[in-house]
């Protein structure tokens, strides 16, 4: 064991003792501790095995930035993965587990990955896993076991969540002193104020600098003391902002420390952002720097100051600038052995080399280590300094290492922000201006205390930040010869995998990344951007420059799921809109399904009865006798003024302006680029009164192109849109007998096919309920839509099934109603609708108009939109009638396996139909019309099913219309 508590520790309180345990094992730690100092404080080194080749790991840094500390806190359904120990606060019997490991982390079975490391190369799974290609389900079951990091919890999360919504003038992203001192100039201005910060505590890195002629902390005490002071300002310690989007919004996560929600998510608008994240320590490379023990320099300084604890008890500093010293030095103080200090730069100042000599440290300028011993811990570093014969050997317990800044520039691109190359900090800085945040301090390249307060107090002042001070070229880190340097500890990249990457082609760095998984998981760029980029520019004989850096992505750090939703679980989740007629439907046993926003009946089951025969009965009943269904999830607008006509017209493919008062029209609607949007019906009620339904999940979508055409594309027009779906509740009833049901409810208008043909309305009482009648069809047979205020709907449902009785009603769910639909060959946005068809490969080109402009009537006649191999909405029949068509089947010419089987276009939709006792479907077929009556397959390879079909006509009964007429 090597690291051990030194005492002191500004963060932690002595007084307050707390117990944990972690794999089983009992430690103490402190309240202020966070999961890492306090197992660093108990001697613990292994905490960790790494994702590919399962090394030992230990802790590496500090904060959001470690690589190999990812833990397992909780138990059962309070589980938690992938937690950074950096981050994850001590609590009174607070339980973690290492990941990644079996049977235990110090006898890991996966370890033999490391032994057979050279069979496993960068990219290695792209070449072995490719044949005998019967061979890939095998393959695939042990590739899903390997894959992943961390383990689900078990069972259903019991935490409670929150979000909040903010609204701020200045949001200051990072606690340190150019954060704060942006804060206090912004607060003094008496502007609304809101800073966050990931740490527990305010006022970032420890240093000895004066910050405005005060000591460090006295410093950050006066200004955080005004700040909590000021009812303007809001201080927000434990939260990491996750995230940057359009329109200043950023995401931050709260990691909430009092009695309440786990964690709180925050959406936070600025009118100014002030990015003042400060930079990560890039770590210098060697051989096996991925062993515990193998520390970045100011994470070891900063669990010094924070938590008191030393992370081992015999040290080498590896480096190759100033900064770096101070950590040796405090270690030093607080009793640690420092065995040397290995400066990569031949020329070392004056102050430095006197500072180590009092010390009685030695320091070898010029070298650099080249390996070291150990492997569950480090045991000795070996350097090499070209002023001795060989390498020498420091006998240690603890590497530390430090090779400049990278700025966590990380929320500055996840917009439109644009790095730039900065050849004097040997650094990627951000460019302002780029991007709405403003990036201060270290995340802009300012390493003074004295630039960063300034360019806070310029910023909270309104003023642009001062350019960073002028510095003297940083030492250029040098790289290993060494392939077997970590680069990315976290995803066991290395040196070797990136030089490998390069032969291979993959010579940008988006690429390298992608074949490497180089700064993939947690990482984003922290530890591995940088060195990643350099090594990969040594290996194309570029430069760091111009190589560039690849772009993060949010989130910048993990997000629990449970976070992201906040309250919203469960129903809340996704609320679902029920109609009027919902808690019939239930009480009747009926199975729901979402559809889109909705909740629907899906079909009514009967005792012993399978979900096949459900559907079959419920769609035989509407063909052979009458059926009913709820279909007041159907989009309703309503429209009214003199100008509706040309509204419509404007809006559909085919004319409307014309249609006389009781009349109904089928329409179907195109987007800008002349893809099928909806289709639906649209009734004139009189003169100057419309009615219109949409499609179930396009009501809002619709309502939006209304309105678009309303206010922009056409505002002479004179009319009022109003979304009218929860005012009316709808019920279809449609059989041979639906007539009768009608006639049997007394009704006060006259129901006969002469008074109420197909597509006309009327107006009325049934069973006494006041009603909108639509003479219209989505099954092919006689049909009405009844239309009442939602009150009345469920007395409506109840009194048709009472009038239906005598001839045999039923209810029917979706699930009927879509073999209905495909036996007539109707389309539905979604399925054949499915974003990418025109009106004439859904049959319906005799609807275009040719004498009006309609949205989208440009685009039908683009090139690719009238040639030859358009896929074209067809029937299709499995040759043998008993035969199943699989689902999710693509259309071929050939069975597949012989030859290149190229696929003619997918099944849409399928069903059974009980009018024709055979599996029926419809498709998208390439030039699909022109190949009705061939022979085909619907082949469905990872079903290992190939169905010898026909294609054939989409209407597979009444191709007359008799029924629905009748």
């Amino acid at each position: 064991m090597s690291g051990w508590r030194a005492g002191g520790g500004r963060s932690i309180d002595a007084a307050r003792p707390l117990r944990f345990t972690f794999d089983g094992r009992a430690y103490q730690g402190f309240a202020g501790d966070t999961l890492a100092s306090a197992l660093m404080a108990n001697g613990v080194d292994l905490v960790a095995r790494s994702f590919k080749y399962h090394r030992p790991r230990g802790i590496a840094a500090f904060g959001a930035d470690e690589p190999n500390a990812l833990v397992r806190v909780g138990e059962g359904a309070h589980a938690e993965p992938n937690l950074k120990a950096t981050q994850v606060m001590l609590t009174d019997g607070l339980t973690a587990f290492s990941q990644n490991r079996f049977p235990s982390l110090r006898i890991d079975l996966g370890a033999i990955n490391d032994i057979i490391a050279p069979l496993l190369p960068a990219g290695f799974y792209y070449k072995t896993f490719m044949w005998p290609q019967k061979a890939w389900p095998f393959y695939e079951k042990w590739i899903r076991r390997a894959a992943g990091m961390g383990r689900t919890p078990d069972g259903a999360d019991p935490d409670g969540y929150e979000s909040r919504h903010t609204h701020t003038d200045v949001l200051v992203i990072g606690g340190g002193i150019a954060g704060l001192a942006a804060a206090d100039s912004a607060a003094q201005a008496g502007r609304r104020v809101v800073v966050i910060d990931d740490a527990a505590f305010f006022g970032g890195v420890p240093s000895d600098a004066p910050v405005e002629g005060l000591p460090r902390e006295a410093w950050v005490s006066s200004v955080l003391a005004r700040l909590a002071a000021n009812p303007a300002v809001t201080l927000m310690p434990r939260t990491i902002a996750t995230g940057h989007y359009d329109n200043g919004l950023v995401m931050a996560l709260e990691d909430v420390a009092a009695p309440g929600p786990r964690l709180r998510r925050h959406l936070i608008v600025g009118e100014q952002i002030v990015l003042a994240t400060g930079a990560f320590e890039r770590p210098l490379l060697f051989a096996n720097n991925d062993r515990p023990g193998v520390m970045l320099a100011e994470a070891a300084h900063r669990y010094l100051v924070e938590h008191g604890v030393a992370a081992g008890r015999r040290a080498v500093l590896y480096a190759n600038h100033d900064r770096a010293y101070a950590a040796a030095l405090a270690l030093r103080d607080a009793g640690v052995a420092i065995c040397a200090v290995i400066d990569q730069r031949d020329t070392i100042p004056e102050p430095l080399r006197a500072a180590l000599e009092s010390a009685d440290i030695p320091l070898h300028a010029g070298g650099r280590i080249v390996n070291v011993r150990g492997r569950k811990r480090v045991t000795a570093a070996i350097i090499e300094t070209g002023r001795t014969a060989g390498p020498t050997t420091f006998a240690c317990d603890l590497v530390l290492t430090s090779g400049g800044y990278s700025p966590a520039t990380q929320l500055f691109t996840h917009t439109t922000g644009r790095l730039g190359w900065d050849e004097a900090r040997d650094a990627f800085l951000p460019v302002n201006g780029s991007s709405p945040l403003i990036a201060i301090g270290a995340c802009a390249g300012e390493w003074s205390a004295t630039g960063c307060v300034a360019a806070g107090r310029a910023v909270g002042a309104g003023q642009p930040p001062p350019e960073p001070r002028a510095i003297a070229p940083m030492a250029k880190p040098i790289l290993p010869e060494s392939d077997k340097a970590f680069v990315d500890p976290q995803n066991d990249v290395t040196t070797g995998s990136i030089r490998l990457a390069a032969r291979e082609g993959y010579r940008r760095i988006e690429h390298a990344k992608r074949y490497t998984t180089l700064g993939m998981g947690t990482d984003q760029g922290r530890i591995a951007g940088l060195n990643g980029v350099a090594v990969l520019a040594q290996a194309n004989g570029g430069t760091t420059g111009a190589t560039g850096n690849s772009r993060p992505r949010p989130p910048f750090s993990p997000i629990s799921f449970g976070a992201m939703t906040g309250p919203y679980t469960g129903e809340l989740l996704l609320p679902a809109r029920t109609t009027p007629v919902d808690d019939w439907h239930q009480a009747h046993g009926a199975t729901m399904a979402n559809v889109g926003a909705w909740r629907r009946p899906q079909l009514y089951a009967r005792s012993g009865e399978s979900e096949l025969a459900t559907v079959t009965r419920e769609a035989a009943t509407v063909r052979r006798a009458v059926g009913v269904i709820d279909v007041g999830t159907l989009g309703k607008i309503d429209l009214q003024g003199p100008d509706v006509g040309r509204l419509l017209d404007f809006t559909y493919i085919n004319g409307f302006s014309k249609l006389k008062p009781g009349a109904c029209r089928y329409g179907v609607m195109l987007r800008e680029d002349g893809i099928v949007l909806d289709d639906g019906t649209v009734t004139r009620l009189s003169d100057q009164h419309w009615f219109m339904t949409t499609g179930t999940g396009n009501a809002e979508r619709v309502l939006a192109q209304l309105e678009r055409v309303r206010q922009i594309d056409m505002p002479d027009l004179d009319v009022t849109i109003t979304l009218v779906t929860d005012h009316w509740g709808a019920v279809a009833v449609a059989g041979p007998h639906a007539r009768q049901v009608l006639q049997a409810m007394a009704p006060d208008f006259d129901c006969g096919n002469e008074a109420l043909p197909f597509l006309r309305m009327a107006e009325g009482h049934l069973a006494g309920i006041a009603c909108r009648i639509l003479r219209v069809s989505f099954s092919g047979e006689l049909a009405y839509e009844i239309y009442t205020a939602a009150s009345r709907a469920s007395a409506m449902w109840e009194a048709l099934l009472a009038a239906g009785e005598p001839f045999g009603i039923a209810p029917y769910g979706t699930e009927a109603m879509m073999t209905l639909r495909i036996e007539k060959g109707l389309f539905v946005p979604g399925f054949e609708a499915d974003g990418r068809t025109l009106p004439d490969d859904l049959g319906v080109a005799r609807m275009v108009s040719k004498t009006k402009d309609f949205i989208g009537r440009r685009s039908l006649y683009r090139e690719a939109f009238v040639g030859p191999g358009r896929r074209q909405m067809v029937g299709i029949m499995a040759v043998d009638p008993a035969a199943e068509i699989p689902r999710g089947a693509q259309i071929t010419g050939d069975r597949p396996g012989v030859g290149t089987t190229p696929m003619l276009g997918p099944i849409t939709s399928m069903a059974f139909s009980p009018e024709l006792n055979r599996w029926i479907a419809l498709a998208l077929v390439a030039d699909g019309r022109s190949r009705i009556g061939t022979s085909a397959f619907a082949a469905a390879p990872l079903a290992g099913a190939a169905v010898p079909v026909t294609i054939c006509d989409p209407v597979f009964i009444d191709p007359e219309g008799t029924r629905l007429r009748g």
